[in-house]
């Protein structure tokens, strides 16, 4: 009788062993690693005046601002391009512009240097893709560009312009009084809505997606919040709102990933992802201000550029919500930038390229 029940336990605890086992392994967490490549000065050239760059390092240039010098360099570490300018710039993969405060005409480039058009009239370009807008003096309007950068349309409001983004579809700017006004790509009105549930009405930040399906904006003082709208019957809704728990009073960052599925947004003390389709909601705690977000185009890794003081830092969010790690740096400037699984970091006149992989 003693035996059997030896036996009994025995095998008892063998088969609970086994299934501990089975329910409690799982494999070892992998480990982000950032192994540096090159690095070179960004305020030099890699070719002299007379030698001829080959037309394919401009096709995939990569373009960089650091401090009051601005460019393209290519991702085995070559310099195509530099410039200094007095004032302020904007730049994308095709384009740039350098302007002053009192600039009435101002010519703009392709990464050779070629001229590509003129702006006439005074303002502020800001150039998003092969996208162009001038924000007019008094900060509450703005005009579309054309390629040759004439002006195809204009907005003329009278609250100040707080946040603006532009897609393939549409534009939207949230102003100052609370609202948001998303436009067609010919200039129309096809909505205007206002967030409400904070004391003082102002949009710090704002998104649309590329489809034009999505607008998100960081809204309010005195409880503040975030809100996801989504089209419905051809008119926005709001589909999901949060609020924040504390409350930023500087313009904030928001960004749909390539694939829409998620809304990354800057709040004061980190990060929040929202995911759109099902709206579940996640916050990384991050010090300082996010200047910049970039999605890697091959292992589904997010870089988050953020500043506090001097410091900046340098975070990787993976599978929506997992923080993979970060590090840090002082500088007077800096940028960062994807391609394939490559991250670039710009460190006053330094640009360093750095391989990602997970081990």
């Amino acid at each position: 009788m003693k035996n059997s029940k030896r036996k009994y336990i025995i095998v008892l605890c063998i088969i609970l062993s086994i299934l501990y086992m089975i329910f409690a392994f799982h494999p070892l967490n992998t480990e982000i690693h950032f192994v540096p490549v090159w690095a070179i000065d960004s305020s030099r050239t890699s070719f002299s005046k007379d030698e001829e760059i080959p037309e394919e390092l401009y096709e995939n240039a990569i373009p960089f601002k650091l401090g009051q010098t601005l460019g393209y360099f290519t991702d085995n570490g070559k310099i195509l391009m530099s410039k200094t300018f007095p004032y302020k710039a904007s730049i994308t993969d095709s384009q740039y512009v350098m302007y002053g405060t009192d600039s009435a005409q101002m010519p703009f480039f392709n990464p050779k240097g070629e001229e590509l058009g003129k702006i006439n009239g005074y303002g502020f370009p800001y150039f998003s893709g092969d996208r162009k807008f001038l924000f007019l003096p008094g900060g509450s309007s703005f005009s579309k560009l054309g390629d040759d950068g004439s002006i195809q349309w204009t907005y003329e409001g009278y609250a100040p312009i707080t946040a603006f983004s532009s897609s393939e579809k549409r534009s939207v700017v949230g102003l100052a009084e609370g609202n948001i006004i998303s436009f067609t790509e010919d200039g129309e009105i096809d909505q205007e809505f206002k967030p409400v549930g904070s004391a003082y009405k102002v949009i710090l930040g704002a998104a649309v997606s590329n489809n034009g399906e999505y607008v998100a904006a960081v809204s309010g003082q005195d409880e503040q919040r975030f809100i996801l709208a989504e089209k419905v019957n051809g008119y926005m809704e709001v589909v999901f709102h949060k609020y924040l728990g504390s409350d930023s009073n500087r313009q904030l960052l928001v960004k749909f990933s390539r694939d829409e599925n998620y809304i990354y947004f800057n709040y004061e003390g980190g990060i929040g992802i929202v995911n759109t389709k099902t709206h579940r909601f996640s916050q990384i705690p991050i010090k300082g201000h996010i200047l910049s977000i970039k999605e890697s185009e091959q292992n589904g890794i997010v870089f988050i550029l953020s500043k506090n003081e001097k410091t900046y830092t340098v975070s990787a969010v993976e599978l929506f919500d997992i923080f993979r790690g970060s590090f840090s740096f002082e500088a007077d400037s800096a940028f960062i930038a994807v391609k394939d699984d490559s991250l670039f970091v710009g460190r006053d006149s330094r640009i360093c390229k750095m391989t990602v992989t997970n081990k």
